[in-house]
Order: structure tokens, then C-alpha cells, then sequence
């Protein structure tokens, strides 16, 4: 039983390690491509990001498109929803 829960708590780390936090940033290359940029489709996947903006992004792709637009300005505040801001869900 010990075991158990040792190995959900060791899940639990691990999955967090991939969240946003603090002033880290998400890498846009992969969406500064050619071939992706003429496709400009984001996944409808909701995991929403703050950006220094103050506007809540509904997922990396969605703030990449954004970021790229912006000539890289954007930096990421912390994951979730930003406080008392607008938000942007669809690049379309």
C-alpha cells in the first residue's frame, strides 16, 4: 500500500514538470515553419496560459500564433487564466 501511493505521488511530480511556471517560456519555433504558418491550425486542447499581455491563451499554439504575430514579445507569466483580462480561444 505504501508502495502505492509513493508511485502516484512520483506520477504527480512528473506530470507537473512539464507545466509553465514562473517566467519560463514556450519555444515557437516549430510554429515559425513555413509549412505550418500557410496551415495556422491549433488543436481545440484547452490548458490555458498568462502571457505578459495580461491575456489568457487557451493553449501553446494558440500563444505561439499570437507570440509570432507580436514579433516575440510575449512572455509567459504562469499557466491558467490570467486575472481580470480578456480572453483569446480561437486564432481562426
Amino acid at each position: 500500500m505504501k508502495t502505492f501511493f509513493v508511485a502516484i505521488l512520483a506520477t504527480g511530480y512528473f506530470s507537473c514538470k512539464n507545466l509553465v511556471f514562473g517566467n519560463e517560456d514556450i519555444q515557437c519555433s516549430y510554429y515559425q515553419k513555413t509549412f505550418t504558418q500557410r496551415k495556422h491550425t491549433c488543436s481545440i486542447r484547452v490548458s490555458p496560459l498568462c502571457a505578459s499581455n495580461n491575456v489568457t491563451y487557451s493553449n501553446s499554439c494558440v500563444y505561439c500564433f499570437a507570440n509570432i504575430a507580436l514579433k516575440l514579445t510575449l512572455r509567459i507569466q504562469h499557466s491558467g487564466k490570467c486575472r481580470n483580462t480578456r480572453k483569446v480561444w480561437n486564432m481562426t
